[in-house]
């Protein structure tokens, strides 16, 4: 019997798949819906099933195969809600072996081929996360408004809060503050009513108008990209005091970590490093791992 591993990235709009054979050699690819499983487990099983049809077609692959024993790995969003993960691995199914981390640890697997290794994933949240020896630290990712500071919805609340001051005259008006108003139809009214049914990727929208008007010398978009950038070096901070100061890899992840990596400090921009794998060959490493133990690299030139 030949072992198939399979590998899952869910997050909170899709969900992708990756087949590979015993040789690392990759058989089929496909995509699902969502695969938050705090939001769903059901809708998750099924965008996992829709993206794994895909790929099976693609591998000339099925299931019900008596020569094959297939081993599936999976990395969702929604994996820090122990309730969704107890219903998730109840869910019936036909894997010979199932093992579920969450998405952020299957990147970072990714990210460093396996080995030890931390990412920080700056879109419009901010999570970092670190796999070291038999250790998993989680930094951040405690969600928008309360956390994810240095995000794209902070970027955009912040760039909301700097336009209302220059309103009533307690910030400088540049021509960022103008931009965003000029969202709204030049109306503090609309943008106030706005921002306040406003959810974490609403104000995401408003992050590549930071960007731009930083490219333009615009002060207040300046220092916003400086703000955002120290506290990602405080995130990079946490990992490394939370492991005794290993200085392990890191590698950045998300829309918003291109624009300020230049800005980092120093400290934690020599230990940047470009990303491996994606997260799909991560999850597939998390269940080799599973499934041969010590020998999980054999075969795959790794």
């Amino acid at each position: 019997m030949k072992n198939i591993f399979i590998g899952a990235d869910g997050g909170g709009t899709k969900t992708k798949i990756q087949i590979e054979d015993e040789n690392g050699n990759i058989l089929g690819v496909g995509k699902g819906g969502p695969g938050n499983i705090r939001t769903s487990v059901k809708n998750s099983w099924n965008s996992i099933m829709a993206g794994l049809s895909e790929a099976l077609t693609q591998a000339g692959l099925s299931l019900d195969d008596p020569h094959y024993a297939y081993h599936a790995g999976f990395g969702l969003a929604g994996y820090e809600v122990p309730e969704a993960v107890k219903d998730f691995l109840a869910y019936p199914h036909t894997f010979k072996t199932m093992v579920l981390e969450s998405d952020a640890i299957i990147a970072c697997l990714g990210a460093h081929a396996g080995e030890d290794g931390a990412i920080i994933i700056v879109g419009t949240g901010v999570h970092g996360c670190a796999v070291y020896q038999d250790d998993i630290i989680h930094v951040g990712g405690w969600g928008f408004p309360h956390g994810d500071e240095g995000g794209g919805a902070w970027l955009g609340m912040e760039a909301v809060r700097l336009t209302l001051r220059s309103v009533d005259g307690r910030a400088h008006v540049t021509p960022l503050c103008e931009a965003v108003l000029n969202k709204f139809n030049g109306s503090v009214t609309e943008l106030v009513i706005w921002a306040v049914e406003a959810k974490p990727g609403d104000f995401g929208t408003l992050a590549p108008l930071v960007i731009e008007y930083a490219g333009f010398g615009d002060p207040h978009a300046l220092m916003l990209l400086d703000s955002a950038a120290a506290e990602i070096d405080l995130v990079a901070q946490a990992l490394e005091d939370a492991i005794d100061h290993a200085c392990l890899d890191l590698t950045l992840f998300g829309g918003i970590a291109p624009h300020l990596k230049e800005r980092l400090s120093p400290a934690v921009r020599k230990r940047l490093v470009d990303r491996q794998f994606d997260a799909t060959r991560g999850a597939i490493f998390l269940v080799r791992q599973k499934v041969l133990g010590d020998d999980w690299k054999k075969g795959i030139g790794l």
